[in-house]
This record gives C-alpha cells, sequence and structure tokens, in this order.
C-alpha cells in the first residue's frame, strides 16, 4: 500500500454538464495515473488489455479488460498507461447528487442508492456484467448529452442490480483531508 498521502483533484463537469466523460485511447492517453481522490463517484471502464488496481488499501491485476466503480473520496491510482495494452479507457464521475440532492431518494433509484453505497469500498464487475455493460459504455461516445446522461442512469441501475462484482476495499479506506 503507498504510504503517501493522495493528491487531491479537482473535477469540473463542462460548462452546462453535470457529469464529466472523457474517452481515452492510443491517439489521448489517460496521463493521470498518480494516487489521488475526489469527491466525484468514477465509473471506469477499461476495454481489453491488463493492469493493476489501487483501489485504497486494495492491490490486484486485471486481464482482459476492467469495469471498476468507485466511491467518493476513495483514493486510487490510473488504470492504464502505454503498456496496459487497452483499446480504450472510459471515465465517467459524477457527484452524488449530480441530479440534485433528492434525486436518488426516490424509490425508482433504489437499486443506484445500493451501488452508491457499495461503491465507497470500490467495486470491480466481472462476466456478463463487465461485456454487457462495457458495451454501453462504449456507445456514450456517439450520443447527444441528454442520450448520455439516460445511458449513465440506465448503467448504473444495471450495475446496482448486477450479481457479478466484487468488493475491492471492503474494510474501508476513505481520504479524509484535515
Amino acid at each position: 500500500m503507498l504510504k503517501q498521502k493522495p493528491t487531491f483533484e479537482a473535477i469540473e463537469p463542462n460548462f452546462g454538464h453535470s457529469f464529466t466523460y472523457q474517452k481515452f485511447d492510443e491517439h489521448r492517453l489517460n496521463k493521470n495515473n498518480i494516487w489521488h481522490y475526489h469527491p466525484e463517484i468514477e465509473l471506469v471502464y477499461v476495454n481489453g488489455g491488463s493492469g493493476k488496481r489501487q483501489i485504497g488499501s486494495h492491490i490486484s491485476y486485471y486481464t482482459d479488460g476492467d469495469l471498476i466503480l468507485i466511491g467518493s473520496n476513495l483514493p486510487h491510482c490510473g488504470f492504464t498507461d502505454s503498456l496496459t495494452g487497452n483499446l480504450s479507457e472510459t471515465v465517467v464521475q459524477m457527484k452524488q447528487d449530480f441530479l440534485g440532492n433528492e434525486f436518488f431518494d426516490i424509490p425508482e433509484m433504489k437499486n443506484i442508492q445500493g451501488l452508491f453505497e457499495m461503491a465507497k469500498g470500490g467495486i470491480a464487475f466481472t462476466g456478463n456484467t463487465k461485456l454487457k455493460i462495457g458495451d454501453k459504455i462504449e456507445v456514450l461516445e456517439y450520443q447527444s448529452d441528454f442520450q448520455r446522461l439516460l445511458s449513465i442512469l440506465n448503467i448504473l441501475n444495471e450495475l446496482g442490480k448486477s450479481k457479478d462484482f466484487k468488493i475491492l476495499n471492503a474494510e474501508g479506506f476513505l481520504w479524509k483531508p484535515r
């Protein structure tokens, strides 16, 4: 486990957006590989390749891509670099209240509420969920802003119903800056 303090990453969605969406590939590498944290929940899909996951006090390796959901203020390192061999990496970041303080309190959002609670420990999705949701995340690139928002809600709901997952940092390791 890293002994150094994680760096705070300030995430600001583009004007007119409530979340950030970024897609990286061989022409645009994700250079944010440092140990960091932020209040936003982060959904990461790595299409193909192999690499290392470092989330809180958990370290493990993935092969054939990865689908991860990282909770608010949970320190983590980047998941890809020039040696990972992945086709692309898609990152969606949102504050837990990105749709308003009470939006996720309604009954229809029960699956997403549970998902956000589990994400405090970091979640790696596997099997059919990784494949199916990975495809949906790849499609986000071609959608309008409104379609993308609806798709993200659908993705989060499906992840909240999935049984194909592992909590990575079960003992908890949230960063509380002083």
